[in-house]
C-alpha cells in the first residue's frame, strides 16, 4: 500500500495534517482494512491526540478482529487516552488474556493500570514486557516516568540517557531527559536537539516542531533566558495553534453564576459520605504541593487527577462547558440519582481505600462542583490560590495538553484565570460544601501553619509527617514532579516579573485582583 506507506512517512516527518487527511482517505477507501484500522489507530492515539477518532476505529477492528489481542491493546489505549478508563481496563485485560506474553499489549495495560492510579500494578507490567523484551522502548520510556513520579529521579535521568545513546532523535526519550533535572548549556541532549532535530523539523512545522520548541523553552528556562524562553513558547503555540471558544465558556460561566442559588441545594441531597475531599483550582497554583503534603498523613490517601467527575457529567449529556445543561443537570437530578452517582464517583476513586479523606486532584473540577454539590454536599473543597500573575506566565511557560486551550495566549490566560476566580466565588457562596482557600505564597512561607489550618478544615489530627514532602511516597505525574522532591523555596514567588515586557495583555486582564497595584499583593478573594 503505497498510500498508507506516505501517510506514516508523513506522519513520522512532523507533517502531521497532511497525515491525517491521507489517513482520512485511505480509511474511507478501505473502512474494514485491518491493516490501515491498526496504522490509522495508532497514528490518531501517538502522533494527531485525536483520540475520538481512534476510539471509533478500534471499535472497528474488535469486532473485525475478535480474537485478536493486538485489537484489544489498541482499544484499550484508545478508550485509556479518552479518559474512558472502566472500558479500557476491560479491553486491557481481555488483551492479555489472549496474549499475556506480549510487550505491546502489557505496556499498554501499564498504561491503563498508571492512569487509574495503581502505579505499582502498572510497573510490575512494564518490568514484565522488559523481561521478555529489554529493548522495549515504550515501557523504558514509561518505566522513568514512573521513576520521576515516584520522585527516583536519578534513576530516572540515568534511564533517560541510556535510552537516548541509542534513540537521540526520539522526542519522548529527549523529553524524559529534560524532564528529570536542569539542562545545561552543553549538554549533548540539547546541543542535538538545537543541531540536528530543530533545524529539520522546522522546514515542516507540525505538533512535532512545536514540541521541541518547547522542549528547548524548557531549557532556556533552567539557563534563565527568560526572554528567549518566553519566545519560543510563544512560536510552538504559533505553530500548532488551540481553538478555543472563549465567548462559549464566558457564557457557560454567566448562565451558571446567574442563575444557580442556594435555594437549589435545599434540602440537600445525595450521599452523607465526607470522605473525598476535592483539590481545584487553576493549574501551577502549587496544588501538587499540597497533595503530596496531605498524603503523608496516615489517613490521607489521592488518587491523583481522576476522570471520574467529568465521565460522570459526561453520562446524564450534559456538554462541557455549557451552562443550561449543567443547570437543568442540578434542578431535575432525583435523589436517587444522586446517591447513584455518589456511589459511582467513589467506587472510581475511593474504591476499597479506608483512608478518612481520599483526593481528587483533578483542578478543573472546579466547573463541576454544581452537580458534584448534588452527589455529596459533605466533601469538602481546597481551592489552592497563587499570585495570579505568577500563575498564568507558569501555565504559559509549560508543554499543558491542548484540552488546555486557554493558554494559547497570554491575555486569554488572564481573562480565563478571573472567570475561574467568579466561579469560584459563586460556589462559596451557594454550595453546601465546606470550601477553603489556600495560598500557595502562604503554604511557601508558613507551612506549618497553613498545614495546621487544613487539616482540622479536613477534620483530622496533627501529623508532622505532612511536613516531610520531599521524602512523600506518593507517585506524582504532573509537570510539578521534580521540583515538589525539593526543599520549600521562595524563589517561584514573584517570578512574572522576569517576563514583565510581556505581560501587558495578562495585567490589562488580571488588573481588577491587584487594588493596590502590581507591587501591592493580589487580591485572593
Amino acid at each position: 500500500m503505497v498510500s498508507l506507506d506516505k501517510a506514516k512517512a508523513l506522519a513520522a516527518s512532523g507533517r502531521i495534517a497532511d497525515a491525517d487527511l491521507l489517513f482520512d482517505k485511505l480509511l474511507l477507501a478501505k473502512p474494514k482494512n485491518p491493516v490501515v484500522l491498526t496504522t490509522y489507530i495508532r497514528f490518531h492515539n501517538r502522533y494527531s491526540r485525536k483520540f475520538r477518532k481512534a476510539v471509533a476505529a478500534a471499535d472497528t477492528l474488535v469486532t473485525l478482529k475478535p480474537k485478536s489481542g493486538e485489537a484489544r491493546a489498541l482499544a484499550a489505549e484508545s478508550y485509556s487516552n479518552c479518559q474512558r478508563l472502566t472500558e479500557a481496563a476491560t479491553y486491557a485485560a481481555a488483551a492479555l488474556r489472549i496474549d499475556p506474553s506480549n510487550p505491546d499489549s502489557l505496556f499498554i495495560a501499564a498504561h491503563v493500570d498508571a492512569a487509574l492510579n495503581r502505579p505499582d500494578a502498572a510497573i510490575a507490567k512494564l518490568e514484565q514486557a522488559l523481561t521478555l523484551r529489554p529493548d522495549h522502548l515504550p515501557s523504558l520510556i514509561h518505566k522513568g516516568r514512573y521513576l520521576r513520579a515516584a520522585g527516583q529521579l536519578t534513576a530516572a535521568a540515568d534511564l533517560a540517557r541510556s535510552m537516548w545513546q541509542t534513540h537521540p532523535d526520539n522526542i519522548d526519550v529527549i523529553s524524559l531527559v529534560f524532564s528529570t533535572g536542569r539542562i545545561g548549556a552543553d549538554d549533548p541532549v540539547l546541543q542535538h536537539l538545537k543541531t540536528q532535530i530543530l533545524p529539520s523539523l522546522e522546514k515542516v512545522g507540525g505538533v512535532a516542531y512545536a514540541d521541541v520548541l518547547k522542549l528547548l523553552g524548557k531549557a532556556q528556562l533552567d539557563a534563565g533566558a527568560h526572554d528567549a524562553a518566553f519566545q519560543s513558547f510563544t512560536r510552538a503555540k504559533t505553530t500548532v495553534p488551540m481553538r478555543r471558544d472563549e465567548k462559549g465558556y464566558a457564557a457557560f460561566v454567566q448562565g451558571v453564576t446567574k442563575t444557580l442559588t442556594k435555594a437549589d441545594y435545599q434540602p440537600a441531597m445525595g450521599s452523607p459520605s465526607d470522605q473525598p475531599a476535592l483539590i481545584v483550582g487553576f493549574p501551577r497554583s502549587g496544588s501538587t504541593l499540597l497533595e503530596q503534603m496531605l498524603t503523608n498523613h496516615s489517613q490521607i490517601a489521592s488518587v491523583g487527577e481522576s476522570p471520574a467527575l467529568p465521565i460522570l457529567c459526561q453520562s446524564v449529556g450534559m456538554r462541557s462547558h455549557n451552562g443550561a445543561d449543567m443547570v437543568a443537570a442540578i434542578r431535575q437530578i432525583p435523589q436517587s440519582a444522586a446517591l447513584d452517582f455518589a456511589s459511582r464517583y467513589q467506587a472510581e476513586t475511593a474504591g476499597e481505600n479506608t483512608a478518612s479523606r481520599v483526593i481528587d486532584k483533578a483542578l478543573h473540577n472546579f466547573e463541576l462542583l454544581g452537580l458534584f454539590a448534588k452527589m455529596l454536599p459533605n466533601a469538602r473543597v481546597i481551592d489552592v490560590r497563587r499570585d495570579p500573575l505568577d500563575t498564568c506566565v507558569s501555565c504559559y511557560l509549560q508543554p499543558l495538553s491542548a484540552w488546555h486551550s486557554y493558554t494559547q495566549d497570554i491575555g486569554l490566560l488572564g481573562r480565563t484565570y478571573v472567570l475561574y476566580r467568579q466561579l469560584m466565588a459563586h460556589w462559596q457562596a451557594v454550595l453546601p460544601n465546606p470550601i477553603l482557600s489556600l495560598r500557595y505564597e502562604d503554604l511557601i512561607t508558613n507551612p506549618e501553619a497553613e498545614l495546621h489550618k487544613t487539616l482540622d478544615f479536613l477534620g483530622l489530627e496533627w501529623e508532622p509527617s505532612v511536613l516531610d514532602h520531599a521524602h512523600s511516597k506518593n507517585h506524582s505525574r504532573t509537570l510539578s514532579t521534580a521540583q515538589i522532591r525539593e526543599p520549600l523555596s521562595t524563589k517561584a514567588i514573584g517570578r512574572w516579573k522576569n517576563y514583565e515586557t510581556h505581560l501587558d495583555p495578562l495585567k490589562t486582564a488580571l488588573s481588577d485582583l491587584y487594588p493596590a497595584g502590581w507591587d501591592g499583593g493580589y487580591h485572593s478573594g
